[in-house]
């Protein structure tokens, strides 16, 4: 038993000092001051001790050299020689200091200066005011006050600091900028404090016209103003100092009291110094100079400073004495520890007589040790098991958004079957259950797609404010025709007809139609579904005043209580769904976009009853991040516009087929298709075929030698292409004026609406994600090729030729303008060709008619007509003279043919024109 006993001693004795040398700090820093100004001083130090507040592990030892050189290299000395890990020193005196520095450095103890430097670059890091910077404000400040012309007195500080080099070295040379400002003299105060006294006195009276005193501190600036006080002149000249200590008798109270003009202030880098002590004996990175900002202080600011400056004084107190109670409670704690080791000893004594319960414990711990080894080995194994995983999310990511392509190539044949009136009702149904099918598919692309978006950080809001109300009302439409066929009451209700809110449309949408989705799934017919809309408070005190409450209500066969905490996890799925199949990820990525917008969303339900899923919003933008891209709602809605298709993750069904359009033209236009891939290259030419002449090209290189060959009236163009990527072949085209004005319909995998913006801000007309419809592709391409007749037409028909048409780009409005600009110049030349029109534009004759055709559907001679048209339009109207002075003074050769194509056009004689 004596034996067991002083074993069981042992070991907790040696635990004992193990635990006190622990509690030992392990880093020693000391900190040689030279002392400079009592308050200075202390400011500094204040600081340092509420750094070391958040850092446990170091200890600080302050040395005070009170401005003597040799009693401060005793004393770092000292410092080494007690064994500090780092030291912290502020040199008195550049030239007997810094050897010291520089041994301590050389033996690799790290070297931090504060305040001021050494003329070496033998130390770790430097935290201190930028001396040259405070001389070039200080500058500044008097030559603007001056008006930058002015006599100057400069008063030293001693030669033998860095700051007083420093100082003014800036302020000299930054003088020179001004050459109307004028250093007269400069009191080196190196004897006596009285010198500026004798010598200010002696100067401005001599010179009378001194306009400023730049003094090294506020205590020398203090005594110009004293012997200014105390000399015969009248004059105030500016005096400025530098240090703006807050106590009494300091900088600021003088500025208050008028007795300075202006005082520079600077942190004292206490702070800093110990944050960079702990980044280099931790070897973390830090910078190595660490230059401090300075703030002017003159009548303007000095009251806010000051009440600054007392609130922070009071949060010192308050930080003072929070760290007194830390440190009592830190006794009380190392007391209650002592009585708890105290009492743990007695009981561990009472065991030792318990030998066969000792022995268990030691097998005990030997399980315990296996068990810590087999958690370390899963532990492993759970890592390679993610990374594995990260790394099939990867490649089923890569894969799925090369599905696009293929399934454009489903998709489309598909609802080509699906439109046939000709298909038998047994082949029609598979059809309609694989189309439903391919679209299910889509739906588990884009949901993954924007899981890996989510979980590499790179998913993005682009929100905009809207009328929440009008965004959920064309949903709630939008299941309406789901709702009858599966006969559920889905009903709308709303306390407020319209409320603006800031969301992200395309993220909000989907997450809308995803709650919807599955509370059709799981509502069986006869039941209810509902949506419920509110402003309400918000539950728990936040940045916003108001919150939008979204509930959908379901009377389904509910959620089990047992699954409903895991119903937002990713790939979760309830029991005895399986009927409803899918991804798992709806929901989850339901809640990260709605946490996106620093929302929440919360389910509740009872089993056979209902479930309520409440999605909670804030209204208006203070709750977004200062990078978040807020976008106006009309420039959201406008990018809408462009987009037919609606991406959710429901199993909705095709969108009926559009009505056509009748041709706008019975000639053939020519189409440019722009693709990669031969097989969606081949369908795209399969769609269009028909009614249009297709040209061909497999990148945007290619495709711009075709277009300089023959000029196509519309493009189709995929994104993803080698050699030259669609983007950059809209950006080319779109921004020459031979191509700008041709349509440019943009076809490609990518669907978000971030990708969508993209495209359009490089001046496509419009943008098809694939998979697509063959109608929704032959509807945009008429469209477009419509609104282009739309445009000829009305060049032809019109009464008065609208310089600005909205529905030209800005190229081809500087175009015509500038044709216009160009006829009515020379309307007075009776030979004026379409070569003579083209050079000073700066297009060929080919390229000039071709490009006025496309525009305006005229030849080039007839638009020019046109011109002179508007300009006898504009003489009729404003001037007295005769029709046959206009015809010829807008450049008609003869009134007779004149008078021909004005009545051509107007549908009037120019006389009768005039008669009105």
């Amino acid at each position: 038993m004596t034996n067991y006993l002083k074993i069981i001693l042992t070991v907790f004795f040696v635990v004992f000092a193990t635990k006190l040398s622990l509690a030992k700090e392990k880093y020693r820093i000391g900190f040689s001051q030279c002392a400079q100004h009592g308050e200075w001083r202390k400011n500094m130090e204040a600081e340092m001790e509420r750094e070391l507040m958040f850092h446990n592990d170091l200890s600080l030892t302050i040395k005070q050299a009170f401005d003597d050189s040799n009693l401060q290299i005793q004393q770092i000395n000292e410092l080494v020689n007690s064994g500090i890990h780092l030291l912290i020193v502020s040199p008195y005196q550049i030239g007997p200091i810094q050897p010291v520095i520089e041994e301590v450095y050389k033996k690799g103890i790290p070297v931090i200066l504060i305040d001021r430097k050494i003329n070496s670059e033998h130390y770790t890091a430097y935290v201190g005011g930028d001396n040259y910077e405070i001389g070039k404000v200080a500058a500044t400040y008097i030559a603007n006050k001056l008006n930058n012309k002015g006599k100057i007195v400069e008063i030293l500080g001693a030669q033998i600091s860095s700051p007083a080099i420093e100082r003014t070295l800036g302020f000299n040379e930054t003088l020179k900028n001004f050459p109307y400002l004028h250093n007269i003299c400069k009191i080196d105060t190196e004897e006596s404090l009285e010198v500026i006294s004798d010598s200010l006195k002696a100067i401005i009276e001599r010179d009378p016209d001194v306009g400023a005193v730049f003094a090294f501190n506020d205590d020398y600036a203090n005594n110009a103003s004293k012997a200014i006080a105390n000399s015969t002149i009248n004059k105030n000249p500016l005096i400025v100092g530098i240090d703006g200590l807050p106590n009494s008798g300091g900088g600021i109270e003088l500025v208050e009291k008028g007795v300075l003009t202006a005082t520079l202030i600077y942190p004292t880098g206490g702070k800093e110094a110990i944050e960079i002590a702990s980044k280099i004996l931790h070897h973390e990175s830090f910078e190595k100079e660490n230059l401090l900002s300075t703030t002017l202080i003159d009548i303007s600011n000095v009251d806010i400073l000051r009440k600054q400056i007392h609130k922070t004084n009071l949060l010192q107190t308050d930080i003072t004495k929070s760290q007194d109670m830390l440190i009592n409670l830190g006794e009380k704690y190392k007391s209650q520890q002592l009585w708890l080791f105290s009492i743990s000893i007695t009981f561990l004594l009472v065991m030792i007589l318990l030998v066969l319960l000792f022995r268990s414990f030691k097998k005990l711990k030997i399980a315990n040790k296996n068990l810590e080894r087999q958690k370390d080995e899963l532990k492993l194994l759970s890592k390679k098991l993610e990374k594995v995983t990260q790394e099939k999310l990867k490649f089923f990511t890569n894969i799925s958004h090369e599905f696009r392509t293929p399934l454009t190539l489903i998709v489309g044949p598909l609802q080509d079957l699906l439109y046939s009136s000709s298909l038998p009702s047994d082949i029609h149904q598979r059809v309609v259950l694989m189309n439903k099918n391919a679209h299910r598919l889509l739906q588990m692309i884009n949901q993954l797609m924007d899981f890996r978006k989510i979980e590499n950080a790179q998913m993005q809001l682009q929100p905009g404010n809207y009328d929440v109300i009008a965004f959920l009302k064309e949903i709630h439409q939008s299941f309406q025709a789901l709702a009858e066929k599966k006969r559920i009451n889905f009903t709308f209700d709303s306390t407020e007809t319209e409320l603006k809110v800031w969301f992200d449309w395309d993220k909000l949408d989907k997450v809308i139609f995803n709650l919807l989705s599955n509370a059709f799934k799981f509502t069986p017919e006869n039941g209810a579904i509902q949506i419920k809309v509110k402003k309400d408070k918000p539950i728990v005190k936040t940045l916003w005043e108001d919150e939008l409450v979204i509930k959908v209500i379901d009377s389904g066969k509910g959620i089990p209580a047992k699954s409903i905490n895991h119903i937002f996890d990713r790939f979760y799925q309830v029991e005895n769904s399986a009927s409803k199949k899918g991804t798992g990820l709806g929901l989850a990525l339901s809640k990260e976009f709605i946490e996106m917008h620093r929302g929440k969303i919360v389910v509740k339900s009872i089993e056979d009853k209902e479930t309520i899923f409440t999605v909670r919003l804030p209204i208006g933008d203070s709750h977004f991040n200062i990078d978040t891209n807020l976008l106006e709602a009309s420039k959201i809605q406008e990018i809408h516009n462009h987009i037919e298709n609606h991406e959710v993750y429901s199993d909705a069904e095709p969108d009926e087929k559009v009505a056509e359009i009748e041709n706008v033209s019975t000639e053939k236009k020519v189409i440019l298709l722009v693709e990669d891939d031969n097989d969606v290259r081949s369908y795209v030419k399969e769609c269009l075929k028909d009614n249009y002449v297709i040209h061909e090209a497999v990148n945007g290189k290619e495709a711009l030698t075709s277009i300089e060959e023959d000029e196509p009236d519309l493009i189709v163009s995929d994104i993803m292409m080698p050699e030259m990527d669609g983007l950059e072949l809209t950006h080319q085209l779109k921004n020459d004026l031979k191509t700008c004005h041709i349509p440019i319909i943009l076809l490609t995998a990518k669907s978000t609406l971030e990708q969508r913006l993209e495209g359009l801000e490089e001046g496509a007309d419009s943008y098809i994600p694939k998979p697509f419809s063959r109608e929704h592709l032959q509807i945009r391409v008429r469209k477009l090729l419509e609104l282009r007749y739309k445009i000829h037409e009305r060049y032809k028909s019109q009464y008065f030729i609208d310089d600005e048409q909205d529905d030209l780009s800005r190229l081809d409005k500087q175009f015509l303008n500038k044709i216009s600009k160009i006829v009515k110049e020379n309307l007075q030349k009776e030979e004026f060709t379409v070569e003579e029109l083209g050079e000073l534009i700066g297009l060929s004759r080919v390229q000039t008619y071709r490009k006025i055709k496309k525009l305006t559907g005229m030849s080039a001679s007839e638009y020019v007509r046109l011109i002179k048209l508007k300009v006898s339009l504009e003489l009729i109207k404003t001037s007295e003279k005769s029709i046959s002075e206009i015809s010829y003074e807008s450049g008609f050769s003869s009134p007779s043919y004149f008078a021909q194509c004005f009545k051509k056009q107007f549908g009037i004689s120019p006389s009768d024109y005039a008669k009105k």
